[in-house]
């Protein structure tokens, strides 16, 4: 009978020390998951990644170090893990099946805010939309056209699409055609084009603006126009020019032809 006593307080003492030695362990790994992910943010801190990644990995990061603690810490009480390792094993390879799109997307959007093909603030054109990026998440970019409208795309679709991107380079080149009717001065009207050029602020003299006669058309003369400018001023400088050398060809009496249809009456 002392025995069997013996041995139940010998059992439940065991199974009191192996709960302290869990205990400790459970404290000491959550204290030092809070030291690991500390230095973590730091490093992160110096890093150039994306907010969005940092975030995505700290998430990441904890939730795998708690994981093993809690693991940790049932082995240290005497529970077997292995069927519970199998359960989350199961568990993980079930939900990561019926979430393949959504892991796509995460896996595309990790692409993008890794490699950077465009970023937050840049003008982009995709599925003939063209618009301002003013967010990139893990799942989904966020496009602002210009006139307001908010555009939702999939990252597993930018990722597979073809896009343009127009703020990747410093400068732009505004590509224009000016039209100017067969009996004007052609040359009066390309000397009058690069005055126009000359004086706008936002027009790079380097590369050097160029202007020449680039078809002749049925009723009217083609003078192409490309002038350099820094990306951020792309529109307005488009903008301007077309209104300017309109009040310049005015001046100088150069005709810019429209489209006439002459009837003739038969008796």
């Amino acid at each position: 009978m002392n025995d069997k006593l013996q041995n139940i307080i010998d059992k439940y003492i065991n199974v009191g020390m192996n709960l302290f030695d869990a205990l400790v362990v459970f404290v000491v790994g959550w204290y030092v998951i809070k030291l690991v992910m500390h230095i973590f943010h730091k490093m992160m801190q110096k890093s150039s990644l994306d907010p969005i990644i940092v975030n995505f990995m700290r998430s990441i990061l904890e939730a795998a170090l708690k994981i093993i603690l809690i693991i940790t810490a049932l082995t240290t009480m005497g529970i077997t893990t292995t069927s519970l390792v199998a359960v989350f094993t199961t568990a993980g390879a079930a939900i990561a099946l019926g979430m393949q799109d959504s892991l796509k997307g995460l896996v595309s959007g990790m692409t993008i805010l890794f490699a950077k093909p465009f970023v937050k603030g840049d003008i982009i054109e995709i599925n003939h939309y063209i618009g301002k990026i003013q967010e990139i998440q893990l799942l989904y970019t966020i496009l602002m056209t210009f006139d307001n409208k908010m555009v939702v795309i999939p990252n597993n679709e930018l990722a597979s699409s073809t896009f343009v991107n127009y703020s990747h380079e410093d400068v732009r080149r505004v590509d224009m055609v000016m039209d100017v009717h067969y009996e004007s001065d052609v040359e009066l009207a390309k000397k009058v084009i690069k005055e126009v050029i000359g004086q706008h602020p936002y027009a790079l003299q380097e590369p050097l603006p160029y202007v020449r006669v680039s078809e002749y058309k049925d009723s009217a003369i083609a003078i192409g126009i490309r002038v350099w400018t820094q990306t951020e001023h792309y529109y307005e400088l488009k903008d301007d020019l077309i209104e300017q050398m309109k009040r310049a060809f005015d001046a100088n009496s150069i005709e810019i032809p429209y489209s006439q249809l002459d009837v003739h009456i038969h008796k």
